[in-house]
């Protein structure tokens, strides 16, 4: 009978169905941490407490460090591989995925995305301010104290330590093309930091979902995500883009830095993002500049200048998709700025029926549009 009852057991974990399990981008796990997404209707404690006594019955550790709600019904923890084995044959369980670190997407523009054609006017009128926008800057952080920012650049979540000062640049650089003074497209737009990157420029792909988690749950509208970041293929953080965007927030990420299909990305790749690729002063893509089916519109994200993070007036010239994505949220906010009402889906289609078509070299299958703020 023992037997028997053993090769039953077999037979039922050989046939059983094994959630999906997607892995890291090559270089880029975090060792024996995952995200674990459950369906919806699934009771989340009572799936950690199982996972607790299995633990505690080898003696092994275990912890869960991050728990979703709204982005989805699930958590991030570090465990042992035979964990996530077992995880994998539940049934409340969606998919598991590797954590992955993330990192800052590095790059003129104004003076490009208020006119038509070449050459530049030396001059910037765009259709608005977006005062009243709140504009969520999921990065390093904000340099508060920035001359430029005018008192509009607050605090509202940090993945990493506390404050969410910006201690790298990368945020503060990207914050100041949005909405600065000097350097903003949305010049009165309120600017939020969601502190998700180190002063590395790199985090987890879990902070970052937990950084969208939280404006999905605490955030205003009208409301902006504004992601010059990116990593491997993350279903994680796909969904949180999504879900994000059904909270009513226009969500605006950069293409990436590989001179690659953008399609290979994440959050680039995920359907509900408007995902921007970058143009140098030539209206030639950036070599740099990630390409393909998934990018929605091109944005200036070579030798841009900005704010950084080291003085109140001080400044960097840095090139990327991460310096193109802020003009595009720069122009959401504007859209925005003008018909607070607007839903995710009208900003992103007057900001592509409005773009200037055609006037990009070499955009590798992407579409030819070029974000245009003029009035």
């Amino acid at each position: 009978m023992y037997r028997l009852i053993v090769a039953l057991t077999l037979v039922v974990c050989a046939t059983a169905r094994l959630a999906p399990y997607q892995k890291a981008a090559e270089g880029r796990a975090i060792p024996n941490r995952y995200m674990v997404a459950l369906h919806d209707d699934v009771d989340m404690q009572n799936v950690i407490d199982q996972m607790q006594h299995l633990l505690a019955a080898r003696k092994m550790e275990g912890y869960v460090h991050r728990r979703y709600k709204t982005v989805f019904n699930g958590f991030a923890a570090e465990l042992p591989k035979f964990v996530v084995s077992w995880l994998m044959t539940l049934e409340e369980v969606e998919f598991i995925e590797e954590e992955q670190i993330y990192t800052a997407a590095e790059t003129w523009g104004l003076d490009r995305v208020d006119q038509r054609d070449l050459p530049l006017d030396d001059f910037f009128g765009p259709q608005g301010t977006g005062a009243g926008v709140n504009v969520y800057v999921i990065d390093t952080g904000i340099n508060y104290d920035h001359n430029d920012f005018g008192g509009r650049a607050q605090y509202f979540d940090d993945q990493i330590s506390s404050g969410g000062a910006d201690c790298n640049g990368h945020g503060s650089h990207c914050a100041g093309t949005v909405g600065g003074t000097t350097w903003g497209v949305a010049k009165k737009a309120n600017l939020w930091a969601v502190r998700v990157l180190s002063c590395s420029g790199s985090g987890s792909n879990s902070g970052v979902v937990a950084g969208m988690e939280n404006v999905a749950n605490g955030g205003s509208l009208p409301g902006v995500a504004s992601l010059s970041l990116g990593g491997g293929p993350s279903l994680s953080t796909d969904r949180a883009v999504n879900t994000l965007k059904d909270a009513g927030f226009v969500v605006v990420v950069a293409a990436g830095n590989d001179n690659d299909d953008a399609c290979r990305y994440s959050p680039a790749r995920a359907e509900n993002a408007i995902t921007v690729g970058a143009t140098d002063n030539t209206d030639t893509r950036s070599s740099f500049s990630n390409w393909g089916s998934c990018l929605d519109i091109f944005a200036p994200g070579s030798s841009i200048t900005s704010c950084w993070w080291t003085g109140t007036d001080s400044t960097r010239t840095i090139s990327g998709t991460s310096m193109a994505c802020p003009h595009v949220a720069g122009g959401a906010a504007l859209v925005l700025g003008n018909n607070p009402s607007a839903t995710p889906d009208e900003v992103e289609s007057q900001l592509i029926s409005s773009a200037s078509s055609g006037k990009i070299a070499d955009v590798m299958g992407s579409v030819n549009l070029m974000l245009y703020v003029g009035a």
